[in-house]
């Protein structure tokens, strides 16, 4: 009898500590969810939000940038194609994001031999040889393209509100992946990236693959139109030809 109680206090025991244990767990969880939560809400003095237009962008890059990843046949494989553009099932970090801003009609391809064209001492110490079949698809051109002509944001991967959705975000100049609107328990942003097989959307912004964040650019809806009246007028009605747009 009296082995049945000791039993039995040792049993409350232990189901005592499990629910202890549960409840530091529980309490740990909310101090994390609530101070992301609170550091969102009160870090707007520092830095706006998004406004409408950007988020409805954003959401169209990350959308195509999804279809494009979502091909089960697609593998990592990094060639050179004459004409630029590579099979569907054939891809690198690059083609990541030509492929999402498909999904608000921008040719990357465009823009990147264009400006790389009108201005090429912006790029003097990215390209030594200009060529069309691959600098849309090279990351240190893609960067400085980005820096010249999309808004450049904070790197610090800490500072939560800054990453949005549809951003562009490179890793020492030589991977490339789009920002998803998925964040982790830290609410650090997701990443849509084809570093290596498969192409995923992965909690990989903090040092991917080891690399640090040495860019994160928000493309300006304007920039299309920005870099064709920036080009020589004598040039702009042929640029008219491939960018459709008017000025």
């Amino acid at each position: 009898m009296e082995g049945h109680k000791r039993r039995n206090g040792t049993m409350r025991q232990r189901k005592y500590q499990i629910k202890a244990r549960f409840y530091v767990f529980l309490s740990l969880f909310l101090a994390v969810a609530l101070g992301v939560t609170a550091y969102v809400l009160f870090s707007q003095d520092e830095i706006d939000l998004a406004p409408s237009k950007e988020i409805e962008q954003g959401f169209m890059i990350t959308m195509a940038a999804r279809a494009y990843i979502s091909n089960e046949e697609l593998r990592y494989e990094d060639t050179y194609f004459a004409g630029g553009y590579p099979p569907d099932d054939i891809g690198v970090c690059t083609d990541v994001v030509w492929k999402a801003f498909e999904g608000i009609d921008v040719s990357i391809k465009d823009l990147v031999d264009a400006d790389t064209y009108y201005y090429p001492k912006a790029y003097v110490d990215v390209i030594s040889i200009r060529d069309t079949n691959i600098d849309f698809r090279l990351v240190p051109q893609l960067e400085r393209f980005f820096e010249r002509n999309s808004k450049v944001l904070s790197t610090d991967v800490d500072n939560l509100i800054v990453w949005q959705a549809g951003d562009i975000v490179t890793f020492e100049s030589s991977h490339v992946a789009i920002v998803s609107p998925f964040r982790n328990l830290w609410g650090r942003s997701y990443v849509i990236q084809h570093g290596k097989d498969p192409a995923a959307e992965e909690d990989r912004l903090f040092a991917a693959d080891g690399m640090k964040v040495s860019g994160h650019f928000r493309w300006d809806e304007n920039a299309v139109k920005k870099i064709l009246w920036n080009w020589p007028i004598e040039e702009q009605e042929e640029a008219k030809l491939y960018i459709d747009i008017e000025r």
